[in-house]
């Protein structure tokens, strides 16, 4: 989000949409400087919260003016109704329900799954489907990767060992 404004810019060019271009500069700075207190690793502090709540509020306020309820979708309902304040309330930390490391993970998944392996094998014609092993080349390319990130590759295939 920190280079949106160069898109609000290229898309409101012209003289009539300085008005419009201002309010999309300003509720974008809003959003920022919320997202940023919300992304924060530390717990939250009372005024943390508060902080976050007042500038999603003027965001809101802002977006709503400009998209009306047709701009207003389930995350932004979220944002402005309070209910990620709540959360924050409740847990004082959001960032330790990251789904970043899943998500890398299920992306390497995918990457090896298709494009380094064979989707199941080529065992033959003759082989039983019960007999192919999904799963097989995605656990031999971690166990590889373990193998050099724990340094037991090192020690296992250096001769000097």
């Amino acid at each position: 989000m920190s280079r949106i404004g160069l898109l609000i810019d290229h898309i409101y060019n012209q003289p009539g949409d300085a008005e419009v271009r201002s309010k999309w500069h300003d509720l974008v700075l809003q959003y920022n400087l919320g997202i940023e207190l919300l992304r924060k690793r530390s717990d939250y502090t009372p005024d943390d919260i508060e902080r976050f709540q007042d500038l999603i509020d003027e965001f809101f306020e802002k977006y709503y003016d400009i998209t009306g309820v047709e701009g207003i979708t389930n995350y932004i309902h979220m944002l402005a109704s309070g209910h990620i304040k709540y959360y924050m309330e409740q847990h004082g930390n959001l960032y330790k329900f990251s789904q970043q490391g899943w998500e890398a993970l299920n992306a390497k998944i995918k990457h090896i799954f298709f494009r380094h392996s064979q989707r199941g094998g080529n065992y033959g014609r003759h082989s039983d489907e019960n007999e192919r092993f999904y799963l097989f080349s995605i656990m031999k390319a971690f166990q590889r990767e373990m193998l050099w990130i724990s340094g037991d590759g090192e020690n296992l295939f250096n001769p000097n060992n």
